[in-house]
């Protein structure tokens, strides 16, 4: 798929995906999907990860974010309710305040989060579900208590790989989709002898060739017209976790306080910083501008974007951090003004 500003006039789904009309004329993207890599920061993927830095290059990436704060969990958690939750702990825990997945269930867009290696009890038992190249960490869905709350919902919203395969081939994927690679396909464990930062980097990386590239260029399982559809209205942002390191002095005005705050305040940052890390994050969609979005942004910015092109609103929870204005909504990323 190659993006020249603009695509073709916006149609209705496919399949049994539904969607509410929140504008006199369908949204420009109807899918994004949310796929999050492991550990490197932004130069390690420059420099060792090829096919990402054709995407950046080909479709426009954000050269300024930066992850919320170490460890694993407390990115992913930020990436879906705008909250980090838990600076310096992957361990797990339930929380009861609002995610994404909420906002799109009110306004009736369908959503999923799925795992590879999902194991059978991820649902019934997500403290104790991680395991072999499985970690509950990297699937936050799963930390909330609106999700795991209902067997039933649960299992609806948190699917195996195996599920998003078939779906995009059949044109019938959900508007809102997080995708969690295992742990050889994320870079965060070294597989096939892998060792080394430049290793991993480049072990994810060929995973998200392989993972990413048949579905924008229509082949093997995906050479269908349904999905040729599906991708002419679908955006896909790569985003990596967190690298080393922080950026000391991010700081936006008016907050002083909250998880984040404390957590980078006792390692030396400034004001509310984002001290995960400078990493690399890319919108790859038919709308993409081939432009840079270079202002400062974050994962709490990534929630900001979500939610404008969904049209939902803010999620409101603590800290309100998504409608901050120093985390900005991604906009330069996209040809259209709203979608």
């Amino acid at each position: 798929m190659l993006p020249t500003g603009t695509a073709a006039a916006p149609g209705t789904p496919g399949g049994t995906t539904t969607r509410i009309a929140v504008t006199s004329t369908p949204l420009h993207l109807q899918h994004l999907v949310v796929i999050v890599l492991e550990n490197e920061v932004i130069g390690n993927v420059w420099a060792h990860g090829p096919y990402e830095k054709y995407l950046g290059k080909l479709y426009g990436n954000a050269t300024s974010y930066d992850a919320s704060c170490h460890p694993s969990a407390p990115n992913y958690l930020a990436i879906i309710s705008a909250d980090t939750l838990q600076c310096g702990s992957d361990a797990y825990h339930r929380y009861s305040m609002s995610t994404l997945g909420d906002l799109l269930t009110a306004a009736r867009y369908s959503w999923a989060a799925y795992a590879e290696n999902l194991p059978t009890n991820a649902c019934s038992q997500p403290g104790l579900s991680t395991h072999g190249e499985f970690a509950v960490r990297h699937v936050p869905f799963l930390y909330f208590a609106n999700v795991t709350k209902s067997s039933t919902f649960c299992h609806h919203h948190v699917l195996p790989s195996s599920s998003f395969n078939s779906s995009v081939a059949a044109g019938t994927l959900g508007n809102f989709s997080f995708y969690t690679p295992n742990l050889c396909d994320d870079g965060h464990t070294g597989c096939g002898g892998n060792r080394t930062g430049a290793q991993l980097t480049r072990q994810a990386d060929l995973w998200l060739k392989d993972f990413l590239g048949p579905m924008l260029n229509h082949t093997g399982r995906y050479a269908t017209t349904a999905e040729r559809n599906l991708i002419a209205h679908t955006g896909f942002f790569v985003v990596w976790d967190e690298g080393l390191g922080s950026n000391l002095g991010y700081s936006v005005a008016g907050v002083t306080s909250g998880n984040t705050y404390a957590y980078c305040a006792s390692v030396g940052a400034k004001g509310d910083a984002v001290c995960g890390g400078h990493v690399y994050a890319v919108m790859v969609s038919p709308y993409s501008t081939h432009r840079s979005f270079t202002l400062k942004d974050s994962n709490f910015g990534l929630v900001a974007t979500l939610e404008w092109l969904f049209h939902v609103g803010h999620l409101n929870n603590p800290g309100q951090l998504d409608s901050k204005s120093g985390f900005p909504v991604m906009r330069s990323l996209f040809s259209f003004t709203s979608n």
